[in-house]
Order: structure tokens, then C-alpha cells, then sequence
């Protein structure tokens, strides 16, 4: 499956500079209509679809982005209940330095709201790929149907599929980052912390994750419906072929 992965995002976004601008766009537009070009992946297509009709790239981006926000809210209520009280006296400057600096967050909800990230991250590849192929927002929600479907994929090779997926996104954009905090200080040492020079870096380090950011999406989304589709009883898919 990552082999598959790799080749459908190396054929049809990095081999095609046309799709990959158009996506790199996509992007720009506040990853609206690349979340709506990610629907079209999540619904089969056996090879990188094209990147037009943006109007429907549009709404069903919103479409998506809705259905992710809303999975969203528990970490948010448990966010606030965690940090919102404190946020409003620091805000409102209630809060002396020295209240600031010994104030510790609740411990159960700090994981309580961990445990939860976890959870909507474990869910959210399957919800989002029923959401595309069924067309219904209720389907979306349809608990019981989504823990069945990552049953039959398996929940072993599942949380694997979560973990592989997310080491080979995470390590590229952290040594990116990891590089461009670096090469930050060392130019604004050898400048004098020019403002100039540090927007300069900045500009670089922004311009190079949109260009690589349709990559990444084209490659999760490739696995992601891989993965989905192996959920047969007749098929027992290697995910790290």
C-alpha cells in the first residue's frame, strides 16, 4: 500500500507540474478546494483525478472541513475547560507573573483531551471517506458503521496504518523545520537580526511547504482509501508493501 501511495502521488502530482501548481493553489485558497480535490481521491480514483470544476472543489472542501470541525468540538470543550479560565485572567491581566508562572493545567484533563486528539485522529480517515463515497452527512456520523468498517480493515493493522502514515509525513516536516530554525539563527546572527532577512527565511520556509503540502495530501489519501478498500473478508492487504 505505501508503495502504491508513493507511486500515485509521484504520477500524478510531482510527475504532472500543470495538476501540481493548480494544487499548489488549492493550497493557497486556504486548503478549501485541496480538501475538496482530496473527496475525489476518497471516492477511488484509480489514478490522481484533475484538478477542475472548482466550484464543486469548493463546497465539498466546506463540505469536509465542516465534518472535521465538528469532530473537533470535544477537544475544544475539553480545551477550554482546561485552559479557558486561565487564558481570561491573562488576557485581562488578573494574573501577576509569578500566578502565571506557578499555574498548572488539570493533569485528568490535559489527558482526558489527549486521549480524545487520539481518538478523532483514529476515526477521522474512515469518517472522511464514507462522508465522500456515501454523500450524506449522517453517514459521517454513523458510529456503529465506522468502528464496524476499521473491524473488518482490522484495528491492529489500522493503528499501524495511523502510525506509519504519520512518521512518514511527520519526520520530513520536522527536519524541514528543524533545518529552517537553524539556518533562522544563523542568518539573523550574521545579519544582527535583520527583520528583512528573518521575513526573507520565513517567505522561503512557507513557499516551500505549499509546494510540498499536495504531495503529502496526495500520498495520505492514496493510502488512506488503500486502506479503506481492504476492508473485505476475502482480502487481508499488506499495508506496508
Amino acid at each position: 500500500m505505501l508503495s502504491d501511495a508513493f507511486a500515485f502521488m509521484r504520477q500524478g502530482v510531482l510527475g504532472n507540474a500543470g495538476r501540481w501548481i493548480k494544487l499548489v493553489l488549492a493550497t493557497i485558497l486556504l486548503t478549501i478546494p485541496l480538501n475538496g480535490y482530496m473527496m475525489r481521491i476518497y471516492r477511488g480514483a484509480e489514478s490522481a483525478p484533475d484538478v477542475d470544476q472548482w466550484g464543486t472543489l469548493f463546497i465539498d472542501g466546506l463540505k469536509l472541513i465542516v465534518v472535521s470541525f465538528v469532530y473537533s468540538i470535544p477537544i475544544w470543550l475539553v480545551w477550554i475547560a482546561t485552559y479557558g479560565a486561565w487564558m481570561i485572567q491573562v488576557i485581562s491581566g488578573k494574573a501577576d507573573a509569578a500566578a502565571i508562572a506557578a499555574w498548572q493545567p488539570n493533569l485528568v484533563l490535559v489527558v482526558l483531551m489527549y486521549i480524545i486528539e487520539f481518538a478523532v485522529a483514529l476515526v477521522l480517515p474512515v469518517v472522511s471517506i464514507r462522508f465522500a463515497r456515501m454523500g450524506t452527512f449522517s453517514e459521517a456520523f454513523n458510529f456503529r458503521a465506522i468502528c464496524d468498517h476499521i473491524a473488518k480493515i482490522g484495528w491492529i493493522n489500522y493503528v499501524i496504518a495511523i502510525f506509519l502514515v504519520a512518521i512518514i509525513v511527520a519526520v520530513p516536516i520536522m527536519v524541514l523545520i528543524f533545518v529552517f530554525v537553524v539556518l533562522g539563527i544563523g542568518i539573523a546572527a550574521i545579519t544582527s537580526f535583520s527583520v528583512p532577512a528573518i521575513l526573507g527565511v520565513i517567505a522561503v520556509f512557507v513557499l516551500l511547504l505549499l509546494v510540498l503540502i499536495p504531495l503529502f495530501m496526495a500520498f495520505q489519501g492514496r493510502f488512506w482509501t488503500r486502506v479503506y478498500d481492504s476492508a473485505t473478508p476475502a482480502v487481508s492487504a499488506a499495508i506496508t508493501e
